[in-house]
C-alpha cells in the first residue's frame, strides 16, 4: 500500500465513535477524576483506567477543560475536577429543594455553636457535599466544601445514610466501595463497624475520626416513607466539646432534623388530604 501523503489528515482517534459513546467515556473521566481528589490523577492513569489511548484521553480531557469542568494541577502533569462543576452541584442540590429547605438548619446550628456543619447526600455508591456552613474557625475536612465527594461511608453523614439502607444494600455498598475505601485510611471492615454502630445508637459520634484531631457527629434525615438519602453532619475540634456538650448539640441535631422531615412530608400529607373540590 502507497504511503499516505505528508500533508494528509492526522486520522482522529474519536472517529467512528458515536456521540452517546464520547458522552459516557466523558462521564467517566469525570468519575475518576472525582474519585481522585483534589490531588488529581496523571494522564496516563486516567487512560489506561478506561482502556484509551493517552492521546484520545488528553482531547477529551482538553474539552472539558475548556468548559472549566477539569482544571490541571502541578504544572499541567496532573488533572483534577474544576470549578464550574461546585456551581453545577449546587444547582443539582436545588434540583429537590433539599438544600434550600435545610440551609436555615445548617445555619442555626453552625451560629449557636461555632462549628462547621454539612449536608450530604447520597448519590449511587458516593456521597456528596451539597452544603456547608463554616462555623467560628476554619477546620479541616475530607471532602473540603460543597461539591467534594467521597465514597458511601466514608465520612459522619456518609456512614448514617448508608446504615440507613437495607442490609443486603449495605453489603452491596461495601463490597463495591472496598478499595475505594484504602484510599481514604479505611477498609470494608472498619466502615461496617461504623455503620453497626449507628444502627445500634441511632447516630454516630466518635473521636475516630479519619483525620487526626477531630470528633464527628452524623445524623440521618428520614422523610416519612422514603429511603434515607441524606444527612446533617458536624466536624470539631474533639477537644473543644466535652460529653456534655456533644450530646446538647446532637440533640439540637435532632431537633433541626426533626423540622426537615416534618416539612418534608407536607406534599404527601396534601395529596392524602386534598382541599374540597381538588382531586
Amino acid at each position: 500500500m502507497a504511503p499516505s501523503p505528508p500533508d494528509a489528515p492526522v486520522p482522529d482517534p474519536l472517529d467512528g465513535t458515536s456521540g452517546i459513546q464520547v458522552l459516557d467515556r466523558m462521564v467517566s473521566l469525570l468519575g475518576l477524576l472525582g474519585e481522585a481528589g483534589a490531588g488529581g490523577q496523571q494522564l496516563s492513569r486516567l487512560a489506561a483506567a478506561l482502556g484509551l489511548s493517552v492521546s484520545t484521553a488528553h482531547r477529551l480531557l482538553a474539552a472539558l477543560e475548556h468548559h472549566g469542568w477539569v482544571e490541571r494541577v502541578e504544572g499541567g502533569r496532573r488533572h483534577r475536577l474544576g470549578a464550574a462543576l461546585v456551581a453545577l452541584a449546587g444547582q443539582a442540590a436545588d434540583g429537590t429543594g433539599l438544600r434550600r429547605l435545610c440551609r436555615p438548619a445548617l445555619a442555626r446550628l453552625s451560629g449557636e455553636s461555632g462549628e462547621t456543619t454539612f449536608l450530604i447526600v447520597r448519590s449511587g455508591l458516593n456521597a456528596v457535599v451539597t452544603d456547608r456552613q463554616d462555623g467560628a474557625y476554619v477546620i479541616e475536612s475530607l471532602t473540603q466544601g460543597v461539591g467534594g465527594l467521597m465514597p458511601l461511608g466514608i465520612g459522619a453523614g456518609s456512614a448514617t445514610i448508608l446504615a440507613s439502607q437495607t442490609p443486603a444494600e449495605i453489603e452491596a455498598v461495601l463490597a463495591a466501595n472496598a478499595a475505594r475505601y484504602r484510599q481514604f485510611g479505611s477498609s470494608a471492615e472498619q466502615v461496617r463497624r461504623r455503620v453497626e454502630q449507628v444502627r445500634s445508637e441511632g447516630y454516630l459520634m466518635s473521636d475516630d475520626s479519619l483525620i487526626a484531631g477531630l470528633a464527628v457527629i452524623g445524623l440521618a434525615i428520614r422523610p416519612p416513607g422514603r429511603a434515607v438519602t441524606a444527612a446533617i453532619a458536624t466536624n470539631f475540634i474533639a477537644s473543644r466539646l466535652d460529653a456534655a456538650a456533644r450530646r446538647q448539640f446532637l440533640a439540637r441535631m435532632r431537633q433541626e432534623a426533626a423540622m426537615v422531615e416534618a416539612s418534608l412530608a407536607v406534599p404527601a400529607a396534601i395529596l392524602r388530604n386534598p382541599r374540597p373540590g381538588e382531586s
